[in-house]
Parts: structure tokens; sequence; C-alpha cells
């Protein structure tokens, strides 16, 4: 009787995504943290003290802006990462970055608006302008961040947008940084034509050891009488994706429009209970432990992911440096395309990836997106190099889909 092989590991769904072992399939699609990154511990013992705690008004209906205990403690953290003065009162509680989007939308904007986005831009933000009747317009982006000039014509044209949307700080898919002058021109374009802009700052804590300090948040830049820029924080990324905690930082006329929603009214704030484990957690310095352990992660990941690429990858293929936040945007070589080569690669070389038509329109077609956040060292090791076979095997078969690649098309553009 032959002996039993060795059982293969099953596929676990782990949050939005099925993520194989990377023995299986290396997956550079997911965009959250690793289980590895998820501090159980730490939560747990701010819990535990919150609920030890005799004051139960945290499990009443809360305050519309969020406690103020709990935005006192969140200025102080970013006042010590930000390196200024960061005041509670210009704080809100948020429901995380798409909750805070996704509010802001529905009080500042009605259908048939227009947004302006960078193309490419953040796929999940794109889905809720589109569901919003949002009428999405987009301006490039390059290494100094989102082509203002261009959307200066779009306000000179008589086409200024209600609303500017942009990921300023390590871009979500570019890794780009916005520079100072741009973030200047950005907002005083703001307050001459009258949008407001919605700056997505999650990975604004996330600068690794070996890159400069990012520029101030973006409403750091509005010095407008009533506010034209609100930035959206998340702990998404530096404490735990679940607890669906976050801020807005914006000028108070700004926020007393925010705190006129009959969403938050009526549910009394955002997450009351949350807020107040996140609040413990920020004052014993947990969060500041956890960041600075996170931040040596990635960074680690981002250095071997950086590494690994620049020693595999095929002629033609190049991609920006990795200064923080979770992404690299790799340009492929002439002539290959990112949606058929995905479905090449996840059914011939088991690496997948997100197309750059994920992000924008066709002209996107010859770049990807991959994720440092989900696999260590040596199973980054493993999807560079299958991901370099997949692009080398698809050029030699002329940029054309292999036996077995058409049966993967249709899930070439999903997560």
């Amino acid at each position: 009787m032959a002996a039993a092989s060795a059982a293969t590991p099953e596929p676990i769904v782990y949050g939005q995504y099925t993520v194989p072992h990377f023995s299986e399939m290396v997956n550079f699609s997911v965009g959250q943290p690793a289980s590895t990154m998820l501090p159980l511990d730490k939560i747990r013992q701010a819990a535990a003290k919150k609920f030890a705690e005799t004051d139960v008004t945290f499990l009443q209906y809360g305050v519309v802006s969020g406690y103020e205990v709990f935005r006192k403690s969140l200025a102080a953290f970013l006042a010590k990462h930000y390196k200024r003065d960061v005041d509670p009162e210009r704080l809100f509680a948020t429901n995380g970055v798409t909750g805070g989007l996704t509010l802001l939308c529905s009080l500042f904007t009605t259908a048939g608006d227009s947004v302006v986005v960078e193309a490419p831009s953040y796929f999940l933000a794109l889905n809720i302008f589109k569901e919003l009747g949002l009428k999405v317009k987009e301006v490039g982006i390059d290494e100094e961040g989102m082509d203002v000039d261009a959307l200066e014509a779009l306000c000179k044209a008589g086409e200024a947008p209600r609303v500017v949307y942009t990921v300023p700080t390590f871009h979500n898919p570019t890794g780009y940084t916005m520079s100072p002058a741009r973030r200047e021109k950005l907002v005083a374009l703001a307050e001459e034509y009258g949008f407001v802009v919605f700056a997505d700052e999650v990975y604004q804590l996330l600068g690794f050891a070996d890159t400069p300090e990012p520029p101030p948040s973006l409403c750091t830049y509005d010095k407008s009488e009533k506010g034209c820029v609100v930035s959206l924080g998340s702990f998404s990324k530096i404490l735990a994706p679940a607890l669906r905690m976050g801020w807005y930082e914006a000028h108070p006329a700004l926020l007393a429009r925010v705190a006129e929603s009959g969403q938050l009214d009526s549910s009394g704030g955002i997450n009351p209970v949350i807020s107040g484990i996140v609040q413990v957690a920020l004052d014993d310095g947990l969060q500041e432990e956890h960041l600075k352990a996170v931040k040596a992660e990635l960074g680690a990941r981002a250095k071997k992911l950086s590494s690994e690429l620049e020693k595999q990858l095929p002629e033609g293929c190049s991609f920006a440096p990795i200064g923080g936040g979770y992404f690299v945007w790799i340009k492929l070589p002439e002539g290959v395309e990112g949606a058929p080569l995905l479905a090449h690669a996840a059914h011939s070389h088991k690496v997948r990836f997100l197309p750059g038509t994920k992000f924008g329109g066709p002209q996107l077609s010859g770049r990807i997106r991959l994720s440092i956040s989900f696999y260590p060292p040596e199973g980054i090791e493993v999807g560079v190099a299958r991901l370099a076979e997949a692009i080398r095997t698809f050029v030699a078969n002329g940029c054309k889909p292999v036996a077995g690649d058409e049966a993967l098309k249709a899930a070439a553009g999903t997560r």
C-alpha cells in the first residue's frame, strides 16, 4: 500500500481574502496586515482595563464627535508623531477611513456631482463614489503626487469638482508622496474654486526608518476661513482593522457640518466602546509599542521585496522605491498588460496581484500592484520568483494567454 502523501494545508479565508500558504499560492493582492501584526494581547489588555472601570458612561449613547477623553488621548499621540500641536477640537471620531469617507460624501455631495481622483486611485474609494452616483474624473500622478496643474486646468475650464479625493502620503497603489509645493497648490485651488479635499491619510504614520519624514497632513495647509480640507486617519493599519476606528482632522467649521449628520445624532457617535478601548491603548503606550513593531516589520518586508524585485524581475520592468505604506507599483515590459498576465500568473505560476486597470482607466493596463503587508520574507522571495517567471513565459508566448489561462480571465480583476 502506497504511503499517504503529506497533507496540503487548506486555504484559509483571512478577512476579505482566501489565502493559501505561500507554498500553494502567493497572493500579493492582500492589502491588510498579517496575523502576526495583529496585537491581540494588547487589545485584550486595554479592553480588560477599560471594562474594569466603574464609569459605565462609555456604554451609553456617545458624543457625536467622539468622547473628549478619547480625542485628547488621540491628539497627544498624533502630536508626538506629527511633531506639531494637534487640537482635540479639530478631531472627530469616525468608523475608519472607509466609513468616514462615505459619511463625508453623503454630507458634502449629491448624486451627479463630480469628484476628481488621481489615476491610479484606491479602487474601493472609486466604488464608493460610483455607488453614490458621483461622476469620477481622473488627473495624473507622478513621484511628486497629484497633477495639480491638470486639476487647475479643469477648474479654469469651468469643470471644478465638488470634491477632490487624494491619498497624499505613501499613495495606494503607487507609493508616491505628494510634495509640499503641490499640497500648497491643491489647498489654494480648493479655496479659490470652492471644492473640498478629502485626504485619505491611512499611511501617514507608516514611513520606514530610512525614509525622510513625509510632509505634514494636508489639513495643516488649510488656512481658509471655513475650512476646505478634511484629513482622514485610521487605526486599521497601525492597530487593527476590525476595530473600525478612525478620525477626521479638520477646521471646526467643517466638523460642525459633520456633527449635523442625522445618522450620527441618532446613533450617538461612532463606536463609543471601541474608542474607550483604543483610548486606553493610547494612554498606556500599547499603541506606541505596536506602531514601532509594525513599522519595523513592514520596513523589513519592503527591503526584502525591493531586493528581490531588483534581482529577479526581467528587463523592461521598473518600480519606485518603497518608502512607507503597504504597496509597490510596477511598470511591466512594453506590450504586457496586467489583467491577462494575472490570469497566466495565477494559473501557471501560483502568484496573484492586482492589475493596474483595477485602479483606473485603460492607460494603467501596463502596471500592477503588489502588497508588502501579508507575507514574511520567505514568502516574498517565493512570490517574486514566481512573478518574474510568469512575466518571462508570458512574453515568450507573445503576451497571449497560454493553455488554461482563459478560465481565470474572469477573475483577473478580483482581490
